[in-house]
Parts: structure tokens; C-alpha cells; sequence
């Protein structure tokens, strides 16, 4: 359990959450007695530079995201799974972000400070002989909603390899890749596959140029 100290003298347990890789951090706010919002930091270094990891739970739309901080940029782990989804302030790669968090969080596991809680998402999946392929759908609050693909491999049964990219427009087009060294040609004609099985499936809605999961 890690204590946070907060400026008036009360100490209260920040707690980091993680359930199958789905993370989740609180920390009761000193702010006022019954916090609207929740927030908890774990604070580390990497390569030489300070970064924050803060995870944040708006108790009034029950929204849960963490936020990972560095000095030149702030990414967002909107379901709280492990993966960035978006780069919201700076211009540094998703994949750099991802490097981060990945030694951020490994930091908090061996500390032990790691307890678990699975978010809700929406999400779309099919299974194959070799692996899993899911597209998630992330609908963001004052901007575009935009999807996530990953490949995650059956050949493990802990810490399987996935791989990772992103579809910024949810318009069917892969635009970077997140983890994994295959190919973004590649991954493009899986991604292509799984829109159309999900589509004629009923699981997954095109709506103009728009293609997401099924509410």
C-alpha cells in the first residue's frame, strides 16, 4: 500500500488497481470530505526524466482514465488496459508514450501496488487458430471517437504478445502502430477482415465513413 500525503495532515491509501492488464489507480482527493473526483499518482523515472502516471475516476459520469505525464507531452489510457489511446497534449509518438507507461507500470507491479477491477468498453472480437483479433471503440468527450485493433497471440497463456494499432478516424484506415513490429500492410488487410466479418456479424456499425463497435 502506498501512502500519499496530502497538504492539510491527513494520510490516505493510494491504491493502483489491475485486473487481467486492466489498471485502474485512486486516491481519495483532499480537496473537500466527499470528492467528486478521484486521482492517484505514482510518480517515477525513465531514461533520466520524471514522468507521473495519474489515474483519474469522475465519480459524477463514472468515467476512468489514466493519464500518463511527461516534461514535453500528456497520453491517455481511456479504458485503463495498458495501451495509450491518444497523445493529448505534445508531439510524441504513441509509441514512445507506450514505452513509458509500460516501465511505469512494471515499476508498480514489482513495488506490489497493483490490486485489480476490469472497466467497461466497447469492444468487438473473433477468434482464430492462432490468435484474437478485437477492435475497440473509444468515444472521448469533446472529440472524434476513433478505434484500437490488437492481435493478441494464443501461443502464451501469461503475458501473451500482442500487438497494437490505432485507427484515428474509425474510418477503416490503420495510421500507426502502437506495439509490435509487423508490418502496417499487414495488419491493414486483418484489420479490413475483421471490419467486414464484423459488419455482416452485426457487430460492428458503419454510419457515413464512420465504422465502430455496436453499442
Amino acid at each position: 500500500m502506498l501512502n500519499v500525503h496530502c497538504r492539510r495532515p491527513i494520510k490516505r491509501a493510494l491504491t493502483v488497481i489491475l485486473v487481467f492488464g486492466f489498471i485502474a489507480l485512486f486516491l481519495y482527493d483532499c480537496a473537500t470530505t466527499r470528492p467528486q473526483a478521484h486521482v492517484a499518482q505514482y510518480q517515477f523515472t525513465y531514461n533520466s526524466e520524471m514522468y507521473r502516471i495519474r489515474s483519474i475516476f469522475a465519480a459524477e459520469n463514472n468515467e476512468r482514465y489514466n493519464e500518463v505525464i511527461g516534461k514535453h507531452f500528456l497520453a491517455i489510457d481511456f479504458d485503463q488496459d495498458r495501451i495509450i489511446d491518444r497523445i493529448s497534449v505534445g508531439t510524441t509518438s504513441l509509441s514512445e508514450a507506450q514505452k513509458v507507461y509500460d516501465y511505469g507500470l512494471e515499476m508498480l507491479t514489482k513495488e506490489n501496488r497493483l490490486k485489480e477491477v476490469t472497466p467497461a468498453n466497447q469492444k468487438y472480437t473473433e477468434e482464430h487458430s492462432e490468435f484474437f483479433l478485437e477492435l475497440k471503440s473509444f468515444y472521448p468527450a469533446n472529440a472524434k471517437p476513433f478505434n484500437q485493433f490488437k492481435i493478441i497471440s494464443k501461443k502464451q497463456l501469461v503475458n501473451p504478445e500482442t500487438i497494437v494499432a490505432m485507427d484515428f478516424e474509425a474510418d477503416g484506415t490503420l495510421d500507426e502502430i502502437l506495439k509490435g513490429t509487423t508490418p502496417l500492410e499487414k495488419l491493414q488487410a486483418q484489420y479490413t477482415d475483421l471490419i467486414n466479418s464484423g459488419l455482416q456479424k452485426n457487430g460492428l456499425v458503419k454510419v457515413d465513413d464512420t465504422i465502430l463497435v455496436k453499442k
